[in-house]
């Protein structure tokens, strides 16, 4: 346990493309928001923790909104995630185009946010272009903000004012509180539309993402905190990854790369699967090897059981046998979310996997081990015994990790590398955990 304070709350709000996402990246230094000359690429709301003149914050980035109720599902499950956003806000960053003027939609926002009663900025961006602002700025005086400071955030003019600004106005840390320092980082993928927003959800026990049944709508990779077991887990829900040939809209190209970063900085993957549809495709088995490459642990999870009889699931265990080299090695969990089901088995295999990543091993019997297999079945290449002097476990290692001492390291590849690894397996509980091979001669 450790101290934290719980930080002011200072939220960008603004219509469509008007840059708030390249305002929070540039604010944050780190594009971990969607930036993209397209309306509504920003749906779920992005949190960064900001220090500025010794003042720290969590800004944070929202979807852009009309704040009119809309029939769209995804649009209205936006526009309600700001408002209660809103209601919990410090200081609200109302962004507008100085470039392009003053909208009907941005009065709407204005009379919207002046309601709140919150501490309000008015940015005007875009502001780049000195005849066009002087044109639009009486239009932007018009609504009534006290305090607006002109932008560029593209060229970052204006932000190093309104962070100044912004620490200035601020309140001090609401409170301190205990809180426990993030234990491990898990991160959802698949394909869209089968349930890793909805599975998200069930695991941080509230609405953080947006669910609809059109593909696509997680744009971004997007993360909150939440406890599993006694462990507070970072829990990141990707963008769906298409097959390449579907992935046409330069936002796609942009969610795959976020979704493999996303993958990369984790520590447990979660692979979720759509039952009903009774095999692995290729993008799945691509997602599978991909983590597998990178060293992740990884979870399989077969969602929307409740579309399938028990006949279909025969059809699709019978299938996955021709993949049975690689998932041997996995927890496969059988859920759905919609009934709610086996959920609470996620969380077990979870716990468990972190437990196997966490062992400990023996030196002393690891060589042992490795040594009397080989000696019962030892490794050749070309009529040259392949020997090992020492096996060693790397402690400190991120993943499972072994440093082998041998004769001939050129000769220690995949074959005789996996003869080394099914004994450990065969040894030690390691189900899901990837092992990793450093060989050398010293």
């Amino acid at each position: 346990m450790k101290k934290s304070n719980k930080y002011p709350k200072v939220v960008l709000v603004g219509r469509t493309n008007v840059g708030k996402s390249t305002l929070f990246n540039r604010i944050t230094k780190y594009a971990k928001s969607i930036v993209l000359e397209q309306e509504g690429v920003t749906r779920d709301y992005i949190t960064e923790t900001v220090t500025w003149n010794d003042k720290t914050f969590d800004i944070i980035d929202t979807g852009g909104v009309s704040f009119r109720r809309e029939k769209d599902p995804i649009l209205e499950g936006v526009r309600l995630k700001v408002l209660n956003l809103l209601d919990n806000a410090d200081l609200i960053l109302f962004v507008c185009d100085g470039k392009n003027g003053l909208t009907t939609q941005d009065k709407q926002i204005s009379k919207v946010l002046h309601k709140t009663k919150k501490p309000m900025l008015l940015l005007i961006n875009k502001a780049d272009n000195i005849n066009l602002l002087q044109e639009n700025m009486p239009d932007f005086y018009a609504l009534g903000v006290k305090d607006i400071i002109k932008i560029s955030a593209l060229h970052g003019k204006g932000v190093n004012e309104l962070l100044d600004t912004v620490s200035e106005i601020i309140p001090e840390p609401k409170d301190i509180v205990e809180k426990d320092v993030q234990s491990y980082k898990i991160t959802i993928i698949g394909k869209p539309n089968v349930g890793k927003s909805s599975l998200t959800n069930l695991l941080l026990k509230k609405d953080r993402t947006i669910v609809s049944e059109v593909a696509g709508t997680t744009r971004e990779a997007i993360s909150d905190l939440a406890y599993v077991s006694q462990d507070l887990v970072l829990i990141t829900d990707t963008a769906g990854v298409r097959r390449k040939k579907n992935v046409k809209e330069e936002i796609e190209n942009l969610m795959v790369k976020s979704s493999l970063s996303a993958i990369r900085t984790s520590d447990i993957i979660l692979l979720i699967v759509d039952a009903s549809e009774k095999q692995l495709s290729d993008q799945e088995l691509k997602l599978l090897f991909y983590a597998q490459e990178e060293k992740k642990s990884l979870i399989l999870v077969f969602n929307k059981t409740d579309l399938i009889e028990p006949e279909d699931r025969y059809e699709l265990e019978y299938k996955l046998a021709e993949y049975k080299f690689i998932l041997k090695k996995l927890p496969i969990v059988w859920i759905s979310c919609k009934d709610n089901k086996n959920i609470s088995k996620i969380h077990k295999q979870i716990v468990k996997l972190w437990q196997r990543l966490n062992q400990h091993f023996n030196n002393e019997e690891l060589d042992e081990l490795i040594k009397t297999a080989l000696l019962r079945k030892p490794l050749f290449h070309k009529k040259q015994v392949l020997k090992l002097h020492k096996i060693r476990w790397i402690e400190d290692a991120k993943t499972l990790m072994f440093k082998l001492k041998v004769n001939y390291p050129q000769w220690f590849e995949g074959t005789q590398l996996g003869f080394i690894e099914n004994v450990l397996r065969r040894k030690y509980d390691l189900l899901g955990c990837p092992i990793k091979f450093i060989v050398g001669r010293k």
